[in-house]
């Protein structure tokens, strides 16, 4: 999973912005819905979401055709693949068509970022898969069903996401886990790798740390200072590594590098992150819109990786400060 914008705090900073001339997107992904069957503590499109609740606005669910478009985007930059994304881009009623539409102009890679409740539906599971969906990427942040149904916000949801990749796992693919790394659940994120691994048939897991946006500003008690998030994160990894003989990929997103000594080269937005994020009315290449938003420490200036890496977010900085950051020599 690629992190987004928040809507309400960043859509005009960013409106203005397009692809700089000359740079190549490796992924579009877009937009296509801002209505939820979850409601996450840590969600970055939470604002948008709760005050699109019963509207039929254009930013609630965009246009068929507008979709269909940034599906073109894919083709007209030699993009490697395209994404759905959102809020729960299950939740429309023509997924399956739009997906249906990618295949049939050849994409190779198409992707649904969802929290997986959908999929304990079987069938919907194979609709989706004939129309040409071949990559799936589920949010599933705890082991433990109470823990992860106040994550998500909604009873049932750990039972129902469970289901829906063991569905996706009987129907021939494997699934990429995203876990957002929050107060709440970092401590078990050894217990939680082997519980995945145990149960199910995974690609690639996403070690994400919580961004403060969202419904997150309302919730600043469930953000971890990375220091205290970084030892049990690297432990993650290494059972990853040694369960599966490195055939399960780990990434770490929102993570710098002089926390994790050893696990750099997990980082996945160390380097350029080639994504092109479309969505109502803006679209923005996330490598040039993370300019500006993260800030580092002057002791940076002397780490290795300072060319590589952009620092933290702003507003984690005004939450935790910067002597975390030390310098990698």
């Amino acid at each position: 999973m690629v992190k987004k914008n928040t809507v309400k705090q960043n859509t005009k900073n960013i409106e203005e912005q397009t692809m700089p001339e000359g740079r190549q997107a490796s992924k579009v992904e877009s937009l296509v819905i801002f209505k939820c069957n979850c409601n996450c503590l840590m969600c970055s499109t939470g604002l948008q979401i709760k005050r699109n609740i019963g509207s039929a606005d254009y930013h609630a669910v965009r246009p068929f055709e507008d979709v269909k478009k940034d599906i073109d985007r894919v083709k007209e930059m030699k993009a490697a693949g395209f994404a759905f994304s959102g809020g729960e881009p299950n939740l429309r009623r023509d997924l399956p068509e739009l997906a249906a539409y990618a295949k049939k102009i050849g994409l190779s890679h198409i992707e649904v970022q969802s929290n997986g409740r959908v999929y304990a539906y079987k069938e919907y599971c194979r609709k989706l898969i004939d129309s040409g969906v071949n990559n799936f990427v589920v949010s599933f942040h705890s082991h433990k069903p109470e823990l992860a149904d106040k994550i998500m916000g909604v009873p049932g949801t750990f039972k129902q996401a469970f289901q829906g990749i063991k569905n996706l796992n009987e129907l021939g693919h494997k699934v990429k886990i995203n876990i957002v790394m929050l107060e709440l659940n970092y401590k078990q994120l050894e217990e939680h790798v082997k519980f995945l691994l145990k149960n199910f048939k995974i690609q690639e897991i996403r070690f994400t740390m919580v961004m403060l946006e969202g419904n997150a500003i309302d919730n600043t008690d469930i953000v971890a200072p990375m220091s205290k998030v970084a030892p049990y994160l690297c432990r993650a990894i290494d059972i990853v590594n040694n369960l599966t003989a490195r055939r399960v990929q780990s990434f770490i997103y929102n993570m710098v590098p002089c926390l994790v000594p050893g696990h750099e080269i997990y980082i996945n937005d160390l380097g350029p992150l080639g994504t092109l994020l479309i969505g109502p009315e803006f679209e923005a290449m996330l490598d040039e819109s993370m300019k500006g938003k993260k800030i580092k420490a002057p002791v940076c200036q002397q780490c290795k990786y300072n060319s590589a890496c952009h620092g933290v977010w702003r507003s984690y900085a005004e939450l935790f400060g910067l002597t975390e950051l030390k310098p990698v020599k």
